[in-house]
Parts: structure tokens; C-alpha cells; sequence
């Protein structure tokens, strides 16, 4: 509905975790093709106990401080979380109800998904969805190659915009030509 009120039409829909997997979710003979980033939708995510850990204690007592600690583990070693992560994700926790990690989405809406062109990409340093995990699953439902992103990790922070810039310029030359 927001494509045709807006009037827009061949769209490289793009989307990161959650996100990803609403876009994968989405349907529109307006979607031209998309590009998913770390998505939430093929596998079930892991959830190591210090991930866990972290996670239960930002929820429970959503501060700037525990939510930074949580959203640590979700960038690549050596990197921080952005501050607007941060009050963002904070502002979440202490408004919202999380269901934390979604399932996958059903394998009848994946093979649908195949007829648009796609690129699915994920962070080297991806807690939530390893790439020795992810990859088998888009090769087997998406029938595509899984891209791994050196230096990320499950979110995608400023360092990185222009590696997911690279990959809509990718799948939208051919869809502009």
C-alpha cells in the first residue's frame, strides 16, 4: 500500500535483521529485487548464554549503559555501538515488548521469493547468524550465495553503509539498464 501511495514502483527493498526478514515478508509486484542483510527469516538464531545474559538484563532494566553492554556483542570485535543504536534500542526496551528472535519464515514464502533477484549478506563476526549457518540455508532456499561482510557483525553500523551501498548498486545496474 505505501509503494502505490507513494507511487513507486521498481524497488530494491533493503533490510537489516528484522527488517530483512519484513522485506523478505513483503510482497508487491513493485519489488524489483532486494537486498538482505544479516536477515532474520532463514534460520533460527543463535543465541549464545552471554548474548542471553545481556539481553535479559537490557530488558529487564533498560539503560543507555546495559543497552551499549548488550549491543557490544551485536558489532564486530573492536567496534563500538553507535550512540543512536543505543538510545534507540534503549528506547525500545523500556517501551515495547520484544519477541527477541522471529522464526523462520515459511520455506512456501522462501520459493516464492526466488523469482526476484536477491542478495543476501551477512557480518563475518555475526553472533546471531554465523555464516557457516546461514549460508547453507539461502543456498538451499534461495538457491543463492551467501555474501560475508569482513569486519561486521550482526549489525550494521556507519563503517559498513558502504558495503551494503555497493550491493543495491549491484542489483539495481541491471534493473536501471
Amino acid at each position: 500500500e505505501v509503494l502505490v501511495s507513494a507511487g513507486l514502483d521498481r524497488v530494491v527493498l533493503v533490510g537489516n535483521s528484522l527488517g530483512a526478514a519484513v522485506a523478505l515478508a513483503a510482497d508487491s509486484p513493485r519489488i524489483a529485487a532486494r537486498v538482505l542483510v544479516s536477515p532474520a527469516g532463514f534460520i533460527r538464531l543463535t543465541v549464545d548464554p552471554k548474548l542471553a545474559l545481556a539481553s535479559a538484563v537490557w530488558l529487564l532494566r533498560p539503560t543507555p549503559e546495559h543497552t551499549r553492554r548488550m549491543l557490544q556483542l551485536f558489532v564486530a570485535p573492536g567496534e563500538d555501538p553507535p550512540d543512536t543504536e543505543v538510545g534507540w534500542m534503549t528506547l525500545m526496551a523500556a517501551n515495547c515488548r520484544t519477541t527477541l528472535a522471529p522464526p523462520p519464515l515459511p520455506a512456501e514464502l522462501l520459493a516464492l521469493r526466488r523469482k526476484r533477484p536477491c542478495v543476501v549478506a551477512v557480518g563475518e563476526h555475526d553472533r546471531f547468524l554465523p555464516p557457516r549457518r546461514l549460508a547453507p540455508a539461502v543456498r538451499r532456499t534461495m538457491d543463492l550465495g551467501l555474501r560475508v561482510l569482513p569486519g561486521m557483525g550482526h549489525l550494521t553500523t556507519p563503517n559498513h553503509y558502504d558495503d551494503v551501498m555497493s550491493l543495491v548498486d549491484e542489483i539495481a545496474d541491471p534493473l536501471i539498464g
